[in-house]
């Protein structure tokens, strides 16, 4: 009987080893697609960032010649 019991109670042990090792197998894909995810934002965040670099130049630039024209009308009179 005290044979039974030992193997009861080590068969507890496997499956709940078993059913620690799946959950830990689900973290570590959750874990994975979260590192994934954060990649991902990071690079659409990075190329959004970069079009408003480039659209900001492009309004500087737009800015400096409304300058010079205005300057230029103002030295003239």
């Amino acid at each position: 009987m005290n044979e039974s019991k030992q193997l009861e109670f080590m068969d507890i042990l496997g499956i709940m080893s078993f059913v620690l090792g799946l959950m830990n197998l689900q973290e570590n894909l959750t874990q994975g697609d979260k590192q994934e995810l954060i990649q991902e934002l990071g690079k659409k965040t990075d190329s959004v960032l970069r079009e408003i670099h480039q659209h900001l130049e492009f309004q500087d630039q737009k800015i400096d010649k409304i300058l010079e024209l205005l300057e230029g009308k103002y030295d003239n009179t």
